[in-house]
């Protein structure tokens, strides 16, 4: 993520500012990643169950890496929609293997400590990460700070290779060797917990697809200085970080779904701040709260998947997920880069009222999502 996210956040500056391209352009090149991920991570679902997370995740990675190494060449707009299809197949492999992998390697017990320490190196990590690319970008030019992202792709991609090691070999739960229908998909959301927490992941994709269009723009028309965005990202980190761990061991031990619910108010919080402030220390800030937020819902909506399934479902469910936060996506960018054309911010008010009927499903969830 210290690479893929900052990639993600310049995407529409790159295209606006640097390709002579727009809002709108940006906003396509999103949609096309995203109607791609929709459709190829209930494959990848199938894919996981059948190879194992591992193998999952490699691809991902390996495919994210070289999606970004392209995009630091490109110099015209249109080329980068052409190149969306990749990013759109190999992202879902990302997320699908990281999940599977996660959940089979975690016991249930400790799963929300588990889903907690991932979000916190996934947030630190464009914290990190995000000041030198940008300070890159501004020294070089932008196509560096793509061009870097690339760069710790490619190391993420040689440490799943080598140190990373396969769980169906004696070092966790065996990896179910048999392919997921996609029917059982239609199975899954038949019940209606899995539903309501697929529907919260549909929400916190909408958001997340609001604020990765709209968010650097944002900074960057404020500031005029692109090292604003660095300081978005460090503030998310220092919002979404190490609170993680906190937020997945407490749910352990009293029930994941008042976390969620109580993250989702936060995440409405955010957006609002966005919609409203001109002030760049409260931008900040709710770039910190944002960052929170979504780390929570990944922290624990990837725990409560895993409390309500099989483990040979893990795979699929993770797999179903990745589809929803995709399909959320597509419907946050659509709205995002429609109503730009009108008024600059308000998709982040809209986006904050979306968590309203995401928090009825929630509350829908029993406090303790665990079956026995």
């Amino acid at each position: 993520m210290g690479g893929w996210l900052p990639v993600l956040a310049l995407l529409a500056i790159y295209m606006r500012d640097h390709l002579g391209s727009s809002v709108l352009a940006a906003m396509a090149t999103i949609l096309v990643i995203q109607t791609v991920a929709s459709v190829v991570s209930l494959f990848a679902g199938s894919f996981a169950s059948r190879w194992g997370g591992r193998l999952t995740l490699l691809i991902g990675t390996a495919g994210m890496m070289g999606f970004a190494g392209l995009l630091s060449l490109i110099r015209e707009g249109w080329h980068v929609i052409a190149l969306a299809p990749l990013a759109g197949l190999v992202v879902p492999f990302f997320w699908t293997g990281t999940s599977t992998y996660l959940l089979q390697a975690v016991a249930p017990a400790r799963r929300g400590a588990g889903t907690g320490v991932n979000a916190f190196v996934m947030t630190l990590a464009p914290g990190v990460s995000g000041p030198i690319l940008t300070w890159l970008g501004q020294a070089i030019g932008i196509w560096a700070t793509i061009l870097g992202g690339a760069g710790l792709l490619a190391i993420s991609s040689l440490v799943v290779l080598s140190p990373l090691p396969e769980l169906d070999s004696g070092s966790g739960p065996a990896v179910a060797q048999k392919r997921f229908p996609l029917a059982g998909y239609l199975r899954l959301l038949s019940d209606r917990l899995n539903l309501a927490a697929a529907f919260a992941r549909l929400v916190s994709g909408l958001n997340f697809g609001v604020f990765q269009l709209l968010s650097a723009l944002v900074l960057l028309d404020l500031t005029g200085q692109l090292a604003s965005v660095g300081f978005y990202l460090t503030a998310g980190a220092i919002g979404g970080g190490a609170s993680q761990v906190l937020v997945g061991s407490l749910s352990d031990r009293i029930g994941r779904r008042n976390l969620l619910a109580g993250s989702m108010l936060i995440g409405a919080g955010a957006s609002l701040l966005f919609w409203h402030s001109q002030i760049l220390s409260v931008l900040l800030l709710a770039a910190a709260m944002q960052s929170f937020s979504h780390a929570a819902y990944h922290t624990l909506i990837t725990a409560i998947s895993g409390d309500l399934v099989q483990p040979a479902e893990i795979p699929a469910i993770s797999g179903l997920h990745t589809s929803m936060f995709s399909t959320g996506m597509i419907a946050g960018a659509l709205l995002a880069g429609l109503l730009w054309q009108v008024d600059h911010r308000v998709a982040f008010l809209v986006s904050a009222a979306l968590f309203a009927p995401a928090l009825y499903s929630v509350l829908a969830l029993p406090r303790r999502t665990l079956r026995p």
